[in-house]
């Protein structure tokens, strides 16, 4: 299997994660304060092995930069914290969100520019995700505890948006490359 197909298959199960996390969010919103806790935690283990793997079990050249092997260890430093203290991650949940927003954000517009010298015609589809994602971090620092709902509905919103984003980014940007 190409790295290509590695990688866009990474992306899709990526994506599959944070839509379904959104989905049950928007289920379950009361709930969700509480128990959404260990949900991410999980999520965000998972997603750090995502993209770790790709990183250290790569076949000539990775896509991937060196960050993406950053970001998987802090998602997996991020979830095993969040799975360790739930009820102070219910509490500090939108800035912890936020937070992992504005840096997966940052990450993607790095890499689109790393995708631009590779002269994939669709590089700046991963550019918008990256600022789309940006700006959803910085709504969710803007009024983190404007009340339980909301912050629910924004999180879960920023789940789904970001899940929708990268699988356009699998679907679009790298298959081009087969």
């Amino acid at each position: 299997m190409g790295s290509m197909k590695k990688l866009r298959w990474t992306l899709y199960i990526t994506g599959g994660i944070l839509i379904l996390l959104g989905l049950w969010t928007l289920r379950y919103p009361v709930e969700a304060l509480l128990s959404l806790a260990f949900f991410l935690g999980l999520g965000f283990c998972l997603s750090g092995v995502n993209y770790i793997v790709p990183c250290l079990f790569r076949r000539g050249e990775c896509v991937y930069p060196w960050w993406f092997l950053i970001f998987g260890i802090l998602d997996l430093i991020t979830g095993a914290v969040m799975l360790g203290r739930i009820g102070l991650t219910a509490f500090m949940l939108p800035l912890f969100v936020a937070a992992w927003l504005i840096f997966a954000g940052i990450a993607r517009i790095l890499t689109s520019f790393r995708l631009r010298r590779l002269a994939l015609p669709r590089w700046w589809l991963m550019l918008l995700n990256g600022v789309a994602v940006i700006l959803l971090g910085c709504l969710m620092t803007a009024s983190p505890l404007v009340g339980g709902l909301s912050v629910v509905m924004a999180l879960a919103g920023s789940l789904i948006a970001k899940g929708l984003l990268v699988i356009m980014e699998g679907r679009v940007v790298f298959s081009e490359r087969e």
